[in-house]
């Protein structure tokens, strides 16, 4: 293989690749027509919007991890259909950690931490104006730290939400006994109020406070990427998170637009089953992606997929009813296999070239013929 590589590999072989000044090239798939799933490196952060006004929804990817960093523009030319195939990636700016996008009106936030990013095309992501007098609102082990615009209680001015994962009772992956049972306590994921009032314009924030479902705060397994939206189509705001595993938990408003009450909890289930995505450290986006007067869900995972999730609009037992997971797609471009991906080169169909034999973190083993 030379010094050519798939996508995505390990940090440690990265540094040890950098510090010896090698020169990297991606392998490309050299294949006419072939059609992919979409995807970047290490960790999807999905931001679908009109990038390029023409009218229908493309995909802004936020990449965060080697050897990927950036953020990526897969654009839609084949218009407003569902599950299009998109363009290869162009970077267009550097990836930030923990962005969230907000919609209101008709016009496109982009958040991080404590502040926001201004005319965000005209300026590739560089331009920020803080929005709050500290990116730190929660004490703890915090991994994930996720703002957006939202008018919560529906009074016309912009609140703030955040979204916190707090690792500090998890510790790390070294908490199981001799039998097997799992000693340190779990991830969790809770979400933040800080209720504005004043106006949109000079904002006066109150003390951020964790938002109740039922009598306790919502607390999902991590990284709880909220989203409030009308899922249900009863006019008022209910609440979506995702977590740092794979389901998604939807807290019903069982109060009204002006008065949010939500109610404990629910998976989102099909057929019974519990939605999962393919693999963990998911960010789930609420976007009617198909313009159907629905929410759905455009969520990207750990090994840089994104998928759609569509509503149906059918609500059971007050839950709105989505369905499983499809991975989006895009004209070939550079090779993928996952995250952290092994490759071995070998002749594995005998015809006299070699091969790739590949391992990644979801367990699958891999044959990418030559």
């Amino acid at each position: 293989m030379g010094l050519a590589f798939l996508s995505i590999y390990c940090n440690t072989c990265y540094k040890s690749i950098k510090s010896h000044n090698l020169k990297l090239k991606r392998i490309k798939y050299n294949n006419a027509g072939l059609k992919v799933d979409l995807g970047v490196g290490l960790w999807a952060w999905p931001l679908p919007m009109d990038y390029d006004g023409d009218g229908d929804f493309d995909l802004l990817v936020s990449c965060v991890d080697k050897p990927y960093f950036g953020m990526y523009f897969f654009e839609n030319i084949e218009g407003n259909e569902k599950m299009p195939v998109f363009n290869p990636s162009v970077k267009v700016g550097s990836g930030i950690k923990n962005i969230q996008v907000s919609y209101v009106d008709g016009q496109i936030h982009l958040l991080a931490p404590g502040r926001e990013f201004v005319d965000f095309k005209e300026n590739n992501f560089e331009k920020e104006k803080q929005i709050y007098p500290t990116d730190k609102i929660h004490q703890g082990k915090v991994r994930a730290n996720q703002w957006k615009y939202c008018d919560y209680e529906g009074d016309g001015d912009l609140d703030l939400i955040v979204g916190i994962g707090d690792g500090k009772e998890y510790g790390w992956d070294n908490a199981y006994n001799s039998d097997g049972k799992w000693m340190n306590g779990p991830i969790h994921g809770f979400v933040y109020l800080i209720k504005n009032n004043g106006t949109t314009a000079q904002p006066n924030y109150a003390k951020p406070e964790k938002i109740k479902a039922s009598t306790e705060p919502v607390d999902v397994y991590g990284m709880p990427t909220p989203n409030f939206a009308d899922f249900d189509n009863d006019g008022d705001f209910d609440l979506l998170c995702g977590e740092f595993l794979d389901k998604f938990t939807y807290f019903e408003n069982i109060g009204t637009r002006t008065s949010p009450k939500y109610a404990k909890g629910r998976i989102l289930k099909y057929e019974n089953e519990p939605i999962k995505m393919d693999l963990e450290m998911i960010v789930p986006v609420a976007i009617d992606w198909d313009k159907d007067g629905d929410v759905d869900l455009i969520v990207g995972q750990e090994d840089g997929r994104v998928t759609f999730v569509e509503n149906t609009g059918k609500v059971v037992a007050g839950t709105p009813q989505f369905l499983p997971p499809i991975f989006f797609r895009q004209q070939a471009d550079e090779i993928k296999f996952g995250a952290l991906t092994t490759p071995f080169s070998f002749d594995w169909d005998n015809d006299g070239d070699e091969d790739l034999i590949c391992g990644n973190t979801a367990g699958c083993i891999g044959f990418i013929e030559n």
